[in-house]
């Protein structure tokens, strides 16, 4: 394999494989950058999100909610934890 295919990264097992590859020296610079990417977005949650809602008779109103961690999210569904994704971004060269 040459690269990273397109949807490629479906499970656990797909990004251990790539990032094997990646410290092996088997994988471009640029495809480690967009591994790191992928290892990034399973972390990417904001901690906070605020919503603006009103309706036309109401004014303006701010909600701001906190993220919880969800059991269904990406990174959980692999069977990673926080710390191993942290430590595999921090593992590639």
């Amino acid at each position: 394999m040459k690269g990273i295919p397109g949807p490629a990264l479906a499970t656990r097992s797909d990004y251990e494989r790539l990032h094997k590859m990646a410290l092996d020296g088997e994988l471009r610079p640029r495809e480690v950058e967009k591994l790191r990417r992928y290892w990034q977005a399973l972390l990417d949650e904001p901690e906070y999100r605020v919503v603006e809602s009103g309706d036309d008779d109401e004014e303006d109103r701010r909600v701001q909610y906190k993220r919880v961690e969800d059991d269904r999210a990406l990174i959980y569904r692999l069977g990673f934890t926080v710390d191993e994704v942290e430590n595999k971004i921090k593992e590639l060269p």
